[in-house]
């Protein structure tokens, strides 16, 4: 169970330059509906309206038995009611498709795990939870997770720590940060390793999902 939570928690997430900005907020406890209306008041204006948010993503995972990070990069797709399709592309080809319903992976384009949120309900969790990072929705983070935020001109990053030991066995904490939309999310675990995930050159769009963006969540 925790090794394909761990391959859910791999989708989102400030390297270096990161650290600093992690323990600042921390600092600076507050609740959902509070960020909304100060540190997230803009971004979540852009995000509400959004039905999908398409971009590339740049992986980095810094272990600390292993002195350089391990690297990915590929494409994704955010579908909101529909899910996330994740594309990793370099230095292999793999999809990880996670839904409320559950999740599938492909690797070189056979199928090698598939889970449904009936059958774990814990996959619905980890769902909603990964779903809601996309969107800002705060409603639903609040629920989980013990949430803290700051503001540096148009700049913001939040914090989010685990209030149930299911997710903090997945991530003790995670940094959320970016401008317009969501640009970085970082998860330490509780051994201090660190997983970066940069999204970049991200497409909002407020249309619902094309027939063609459909077809990227059937299973």
């Amino acid at each position: 169970m925790k090794t394909w939570l761990w391959c859910g928690a791999l989708f989102f997430a400030r390297a270096a330059c990161g650290a600093e900005a992690d323990v600042e907020v921390f600092k600076h406890p507050a609740a959902g509906h509070v960020l909304l209306e100060t540190v997230l008041s803009e971004p979540s204006k852009n995000l509400v309206h959004s039905q999908v948010l398409q971009g590339r993503f740049a992986h980095r995972k810094f272990l600390s038995e292993i002195q350089k990070p391990l690297t990915a990069s590929g494409e994704f797709t955010f579908a909101r009611e529909l899910g996330v399709y994740w594309h990793t592309q370099q230095p292999f080809d793999s999809v990880f498709i996670l839904t409320p319903r559950g999740l599938v992976q492909r690797d070189e384009g056979a199928e090698t795990l598939r889970l449904s949120a009936d059958d774990q309900p814990a996959v619905r969790v980890i769902a909603n939870i990964f779903l809601a990072l996309f969107t800002l929705d705060l409603t639903t983070l609040d629920v989980a997770f013990e949430l803290f935020g700051v503001k540096q001109g148009e700049r913001w990053t939040i914090g989010l720590k685990p209030k149930s030991g299911a997710v903090a066995s997945v991530f003790s904490q995670a940094t959320v940060s970016g401008a317009a939309e969501v640009e970085q999310i970082v998860l330490t675990d509780k051994h201090g390793d660190r997983t970066v995930i940069d999204l970049q050159a991200v497409v909002p769009t407020s249309a619902p999902a094309s027939a063609a963006v459909r077809a990227l969540f059937k299973r």
